[in-house]
């Protein structure tokens, strides 16, 4: 990463609007997830404006879900000064190994080491995506590199229209999401300019996306952030389900009628907030009852994917057991809200909140059903979704499992390289292979999946996560 750091100079990621600031606090009062006093928080925002961060309750605690943007009132963009702090941090120390999980140039990344367990129509769906986008194109499917980890949602014949269309792939990097997120700028910027210029040789004038993550870097996080237009129009796979569903060509057989609970992710905030409202439509018009949790729409909390981001930078980011439990406890919170409900279903409409709450679920014995908007439209129209989330969930575990083994014998920081949207995926080293279908196997196996083994599992994990929050607290009131 270091020689893409020469691309651009500090003050071009400045974000945070400071002349604007009045130090009210109210981003980080009011955040979903720091919850602070009003003293702590007008003490959190002037430490991070004057750079003194090394306390810093919000560095330690923030999931970069983005919500202190749109609670302030002053509009100046806080969220850019954690990122600013981030990139700080990263330029100077580089990332722990557990990183390695989220740079598709690393052979350790969460999707080449899944392949790894994936059966071969799911493989043959992702290799086909990569080869069209080699193809001219004015219309294409996006399909998002975490729908890439369940490639088996889009086997449904209400995609047929698209399908010819649908493109992907994993080196994509999410068009720089996940690098803007953990504050790596300039490799956010440079996969912006590539997409741009990859999708204008394709000639690309109506995208498609199977995730807000990717849209919202076409249409709010590259643009307004780092001046990068793109030609062509962006709609949400959602939107277009929806215009289906209105119009007819999706016909509903039986109205679900069933108890839902709706998943607000973190960049479903930016598109004018579209995507809660096209949710919430699309369960109406399937019969489906929303129960609404505690957070919601531009409160809502995130999945808890991105509680492994605090860990990443200051003193504790070299133990992978605080990068686990972070993870672990942030994805249990949205869960328990989702419990709270009494709602039978939760609806995910983002694919990588999906994966990473279907784990949570699957350790804790949970009884809520998670699912795709997607597929509860396939059910309302008389399908049966390829429904394997339980089982993605697992082999996501095999491969960290592995991750976490290698961890002792291999450098503790690094510094990405730069991402290759055109190149493949690094092969999966033979060793790692073999551990992770040994690990795959034995977490199907009759040895874990039984009455006895979940429940000590779920035991076991809540009683862990219980710890390690009790932890935090003490930590904060120090």
């Amino acid at each position: 990463m270091k020689e893409v750091y020469e691309m651009s100079s500090m003050s071009d990621f400045r974000f945070f609007r400071e002349d604007l600031c009045d130090r009210c606090g109210t981003c980080f009062e009011r955040c979903p997830v720091l919850e602070l006093s009003r003293d702590e928080a007008q003490r959190e925002i002037e430490a991070l404006i004057s750079g003194h961060t090394g306390a810093s309750l919000v560095l330690q605690r923030c999931v970069t879900c983005n919500a202190c943007d749109f609670i302030c009132p002053r509009h100046a963009n806080p969220y850019g000064l954690i990122l600013q702090r981030h990139h700080e941090a990263g330029r100077a120390e580089g990332l722990p190994y557990m990183a390695r999980f989220i740079f598709p140039n690393e052979p350790e990344n969460m999707w080449t080491t899944t392949r790894v367990l994936m059966e071969d129509d799911e493989l043959s769906l992702v290799n086909s995506w990569e080869e069209n986008l080699e193809k001219p194109r004015k219309e294409v499917l996006l399909t998002g590199f975490y729908n890439n980890l369940m490639p088996y949602i889009t086997q449904t014949s209400l995609l047929d229209e698209l399908r010819p269309a649908i493109v992907g792939s994993d080196s994509m990097f999410g068009i720089g999401e996940d690098a803007y997120r953990i504050g790596f700028l300039e490799e956010a910027q440079r996969l912006g300019m590539l997409a741009k210029e990859k999708f204008s040789r394709m000639g690309v004038e109506k995208m498609y996306c199977f995730m807000v993550v990717e849209a919202s870097m076409f249409t709010d996080v590259l643009p307004k952030k780092f001046g990068i237009d793109f030609d062509f129009e962006v709609e949400l796979l959602d939107t277009w389900i929806l215009d289906r569903l209105k119009n007819g060509k999706i016909g509903i057989q039986k109205k679900l009628s069933m108890d839902v609970t709706i998943h607000d992710n973190c960049c479903g905030r930016y598109m004018d907030g579209i995507l809660p409202d096209t949710t919430r439509e699309i369960m109406e018009r399937i019969g489906c009852r929303v129960v609404e949790m505690k957070h919601i729409r531009d409160n809502a909390l995130c999945c808890g994917w991105a509680g492994t981001v605090p860990t990443l930078f200051g003193p504790t980011s070299g133990n992978p057991l605080h990068t686990l439990l972070n993870l672990l406890q942030s994805l249990y919170l949205r869960l328990q809200e989702a419990e709270a409900t009494g709602a039978g279903v939760l609806v995910v409409p983002c694919p990588g909140c999906c994966a990473f709450l279907s784990l949570i679920k699957v350790l804790t014995n949970s009884r809520v059903d998670i699912y795709l908007p997607l597929e509860l439209v396939q059910m309302a129209a008389g399908q049966a979704p390829v429904h394997k989330h339980e089982k993605r969930a697992w082999d996501i575990l095999a491969v960290t499992t592995n991750l976490m083994l290698k961890w002792p014998f291999s450098s503790r920081r690094f510094f990405p390289r730069p991402v290759d949207i055109e190149g493949p995926l690094p092969e999966v080293s033979r060793g790692d292979a073999v551990r992770i279908r040994f690990f795959g196997m034995l977490y199907r196996s009759i040895l874990v999946q039984n009455r006895a083994a979940r429940g000590l599992i779920a035991f076991a994990v809540k009683k862990l996560i219980n710890r390690y929050r009790r932890y935090l607290e003490s930590q904060r009131q120090r």
